[in-house]
């Protein structure tokens, strides 16, 4: 009998273990929300997230971090995880997040452009780290692309990933280059304006899902992101289709 408890209490740890996902910082703003409702939607699974810049999230994941699911901001470094070794089971991309320039309020300018970028009360620019984050590479993008990198190269200041930008920009900064889901905040939207930065002017920036574990709980949630629900979440926070 004793025995019997044993084992059951250990299928009982086993099942209580959660589904650990890597995810890019952008996805902070909308992916509690998509867990709450894929959780909802498979009683008794559990789902754990770390955030960071995708290109930190896949150095880990070769130095062996136990995740399940990796959510990157940029199907290359899914790539770059299958070509260093490690074996991604399915990818799937499921939405395309648009790249905005914010301004603070406290600053009393409203962003239409990047004209804004010349005014002499922008004198810090905050870019995530384009080393690792696919949105610091877009930003520059952008800005060569439409001639002002030269311009503005010398108020540039770098963040971790984007994440740690938009909190750099209203704790001081005078301008980021963000993603539009953490424009949308509402601290944000209190706080400062956004200029959405046009399309064509930088790669898209593809989220994609893929799949590091064989069982049925990734293959799973990797499913639900490309399902009608998901993406319905994602529009509300400002993400497209892909």
């Amino acid at each position: 009998m004793r025995r019997l408890l044993v084992v059951f209490l250990l299928l009982g740890l086993a099942q209580a273990q959660p589904l650990r996902i890597a995810a890019a910082a952008n996805l902070s703003p909308v992916l509690p929300e998509l867990v709450a409702a894929y959780e909802a939607a498979h009683p008794g699974v559990q789902v754990g997230v770390s955030y960071g810049a995708s290109g930190q999230l896949v150095e880990q994941i070769r130095r062996g971090a136990p995740f399940q699911v990796f959510l990157s901001a940029s199907p290359d470094y899914v790539r770059h995880l299958a070509e260093g070794g490690v074996r991604v089971y399915a990818e799937a991309p499921f939405a395309r997040s648009p790249l905005v320039l914010y301004v603070p309020s406290r600053l009393g300018i409203e962003p239409t452009g990047f004209d804004v970028l010349a005014d002499p009360r922008v004198r810090r620019v905050v870019v995530a780290n384009p080393a690792y984050a696919p949105f610091g590479k877009a930003a520059l993008a952008a800005l060569r692309r439409a001639g002002w990198y030269a311009r503005v190269e010398a108020k540039l200041i770098f963040a971790a990933n984007v994440s740690q930008a938009a909190q750099m920009t209203v704790q001081g900064a005078d301008a980021g280059f963000l993603a539009l889901s953490s424009a949308l905040h509402p601290t944000l939207r209190q706080r400062g304006a956004y200029w959405r930065v046009p399309d064509d002017l930088y790669p898209p920036l593809l989220q994609v899902a893929a799949q590091l574990d064989p069982g049925p709980e990734a293959q799973s949630f990797v499913a639900f992101l490309s399902g009608d629900e998901a993406r319905a979440i994602l529009a509300r926070h400002g993400y497209a289709t892909p």
